[in-house]
């Protein structure tokens, strides 16, 4: 019987990890409920609101990418999505005035997050919710795709849509910290 949490695992993710999906899933949920509960917001305000989802997004892309004990490839998949996703958060940032260019950057970074996601959860062999990784890979990136194609008129309109999706990313985000630490749990 291991004297300590950590001995004689072979769980996926380091020890750290779920503290950390955890967190960051908690401030996306926050996030995404300021969006969409004040949808009247100017664009700026909007920007740097975006630009911290895809900061989190990012977070939770080096979360897998030095938290998880996957191939080095995936690693690199993740890294590089990782990587991706903090220069469209730069760019949210300082988009200005323009929510079409809000709406792109959101998008490319949901849509490149969901692709390595589903990568991640089809060729990990170790992970054994890798099924639910790769769903929740194909769903962002359907919400991304979606995001990036749909007309938004107003800003309120976009708000209320990446909003919610936030919150599910979020909550799938906590949810995963809190499998990953019940596996470790079981595991002592």
């Amino acid at each position: 019987m291991p004297a300590n949490r950590i001995e004689g695992r072979t769980d996926v993710f380091a020890d750290w990890a779920w503290q950390s999906l955890v967190v960051t899933g908690g401030c996306s949920v926050i996030v995404g409920v300021v969006l969409a509960v004040w949808p009247d917001k100017s664009v700026t305000v909007a920007g740097i609101l975006y630009g911290l989802v895809l900061l989190a997004s990012a977070a939770v892309q080096f979360i897998v990418a030095f938290g998880a004990h996957i191939s080095t490839p995936l690693k690199w998949l993740e890294a590089a999505s990782g990587l991706i996703a903090l220069g469209l958060a730069a760019w949210s940032f300082s988009s200005g005035e323009w929510v079409a260019l809000l709406s792109l950057w959101i998008g490319m970074g949901w849509l490149v997050r969901g692709i390595a996601q589903a990568i991640v959860g089809v060729w990990s062999e170790r992970f054994q919710g890798a099924g639910r990784l790769e769903v929740v890979g194909l769903a962002t990136m359907v919400a991304g795709a979606g995001v990036v194609v749909a007309p938004f008129d107003t800003l309120g309109a976009m708000s209320v849509l990446v909003g919610l999706l936030t919150v599910a990313l979020g909550v799938s985000e906590v949810l995963l910290g809190a499998r990953v630490e019940r596996g470790a749990v079981e595991a002592a």
